[in-house]
């Protein structure tokens, strides 16, 4: 029979490698302090998407594609990590998400956040076919932009050379970034007014017309 693996006294999150508790270190002592706060995540994390969305904005502006192709991730990986931490994760957990240390996936993440608010109707993960008929998900898609990889390169070429062809899918991009501040944005109103956790995401499950749950990144 394999042993199991012996639990980790100084964190609870199954991985975790912690030799002292996370909250020991005066850094991570100091994150967990101001993104505890359910009510101040929602609102730096849409504060920073923000910037992101403006900063892209000005990128394809100034026909910087390159720049605009490597921020995919980015604006996912804060939202929904942003969500993790208002719906799904015990207190417990917060330590370890703002220590960084492994494990800390984003996938992890999302796939927790798929089940629990977008009740398994979440599509990063799931198989699609590209413009050259391979198979991909947007899930890899998003992590190849991140990675500035070479097929990231080879999407930047082709946005460069058909810009107006290319445009529409900007465009939803950045409608798309504006959805997800407009979702921290309710949240973080919700919070303020007083509202619990589980009636927070009650609300955030209710239709409204700036709400979505992910797009679709393209493939070259």
């Amino acid at each position: 029979m394999k042993k199991k693996p012996k639990k980790n006294t100084h964190c609870p999150v199954a991985g975790c490698r912690a030799t002292k508790p996370h909250l020991s270190s005066a850094t991570t002592a100091g994150i967990h302090h101001a993104f505890s706060n359910p009510e101040q995540l929602a609102l730096w994390i849409k504060s920073c998407l923000v910037e992101l969305a403006q900063s892209v904005i000005d990128d394809v502006n100034k026909g910087r594609y390159f720049a605009y192709l490597t921020r995919w991730r980015q604006p996912e990986e804060m939202y929904h990590r942003a969500l993790y931490m208002l719906f799904v994760a015990d207190k417990s957990e917060l330590p370890h998400i703002a220590s960084g240390e492994l494990p800390n996936s984003f996938s992890q993440m999302w796939k927790e956040v798929n089940r629990v608010v977008y009740d398994g109707r979440g599509t990063l993960d799931q198989k699609q076919l590209g413009l050259n008929g391979e198979e991909f998900t947007a899930m890899n898609t998003l992590n190849n932009s991140a990675h500035a990889s070479l097929a990231t390169v080879v999407t930047c070429i082709d946005f460069s050379k058909n810009r107006e062809l290319r445009r529409p899918i900007v465009e939803k991009h950045i409608e798309y970034w504006k959805h997800l501040c407009d979702n921290l944005d309710h949240i973080e109103k919700q919070i303020k007014a007083g509202k619990t956790r589980k009636e927070a995401l009650a609300e955030f499950k209710k239709p409204r017309a700036s709400k979505t749950t992910e797009t679709q990144p393209v493939q070259s």
